[in-house]
């Protein structure tokens, strides 16, 4: 039996952010998936630190009670850190459909879906996949400009061997486009570098950056990739229809992967060796300068968000009383900075990039 996830708060929440544009079937609904992957995985598994083949899979999925629905799809091992890092014994997964054949069915609409794995079998790390998914909807609090994530109970059954297969919890990230989409915007595909601050949308832009600070996240820039060709580092930008990358204006930035947050504070995460900070857990501002003019409104924003915030992390019925006790510490420290405007000073706009 699937557990809620603080599922009622979250339809309030998505009915109080939704913009005009409706999202995708998958996203409109927040209540859990039971999905079973068929798929040849040890042959996946073993290549995974290396290459990212695609392998024929099926995958079943059932919401609400209903029937079974099964597609063909292509599955490949995705990532970087996850993925090749050495630490994790089961890497995230990408999910593509043919359009033609998902109409009908829960995944209508979709061609390739990224999903979040369980990394090692292990309780320790279920709880960090539901505290990755947590920040995914701490930030839907704040903005419908942000990716949606769908949960879900994920069987792995190896086509070839046979048996129940392996049951872990993971969850469902919502396509760039389909999110550009829900807010009347397009992604803006542009080469590392190309976008500068001052064509970030500068409330955005403070509200992005403030999210990165509260979870304790530093892996991430909105701006720049590590790929040359492409922006940007664990975040996607989105601009009007027309926009081109030389002279957009209002740019978003629609951060994802928080697994190297003080937040999700997992075994593997270090902080960059670049920076000077001891642990993930510990806060460093990385916003940009060009918006510190927003960083008032955008405070207020956050404190007025904070009882739904704890509200949400409190009603996770899959966090462990130690964990959901922490957690709620490391938000209150959060709170803390912002409610002493000396510390609002120091530790975020003199930081400032």
């Amino acid at each position: 039996m699937v557990r809620a996830l603080g599922f009622g708060l979250l339809g309030l929440l998505c009915t109080l952010a939704s913009p005009a544009v409706a999202q995708s079937r998958l996203f409109s609904d927040d209540s859990p998936l039971q999905i079973v992957i068929s798929a040849p995985f040890p042959a996946l598994v073993r290549a995974a630190p290396s290459r990212t083949d695609p392998y024929p899979a099926t995958v079943s999925v059932t919401e609400r009670g209903g029937a079974a629905q099964s597609l063909p799809i292509q599955l490949r091992a995705r990532g970087l850190t996850r993925r090749t890092g050495g630490f994790c014994q089961f890497p995230p997964l990408a999910l593509n459909f043919d359009k033609a054949t998902a109409q009908g069915s829960t995944f209508q609409g979709q061609n390739r879906l990224k999903l979040v794995t369980y990394c090692r079998d292990a309780a320790d790390y279920e709880q960090r996949i539901v505290l990755e998914l947590l920040a995914y909807r701490l930030y839907n609090l704040l903005t419908p400009m942000s990716f949606r994530v769908r949960g879900a109970d994920v069987t792995y059954r190896n086509v070839a061997g046979g048996g129940d297969g392996v049951t872990r919890f993971g969850f469902l990230i919502e396509n760039v486009d389909d999110a550009a989409r829900r807010n009347q915007r397009k992604e803006l595909e542009t080469a590392s570098g190309q976008v500068s601050p001052k064509q970030l949308d500068a409330r955005a832009a403070a509200r992005a950056a403030l999210f990165e600070f509260m979870i304790g996240n530093l892996d991430w820039s909105f701006l720049a990739g590590p790929n040359p060709s492409e922006c940007c580092h664990n975040s996607r930008l989105i601009a009007a229809p027309d926009a081109k990358p030389a002279t957009a204006t209002g740019v978003v930035p629609l951060p994802y992967d928080f697994d190297y947050s003080g937040f999700v504070d997992a075994p593997y995460a270090d902080p960059p060796a670049s920076l000077k900070v001891n642990r993930v857990t510990d806060r460093l501002y990385r916003g940009y300068c060009a918006s510190n003019g927003e960083i008032p409104a955008v405070i207020e924003a956050f404190r007025a968000r904070r009882a739904d915030m704890m509200a949400l992390i409190d009603s996770e019925q899959r966090l462990s009383p130690g964990v959901r006790a922490k957690t709620g510490r490391f938000m209150d420290g959060f709170f803390a900075v912002l409610d002493d405007p000396e510390r609002v000073q120091r530790q975020i706009v003199g930081r400032c990039r």
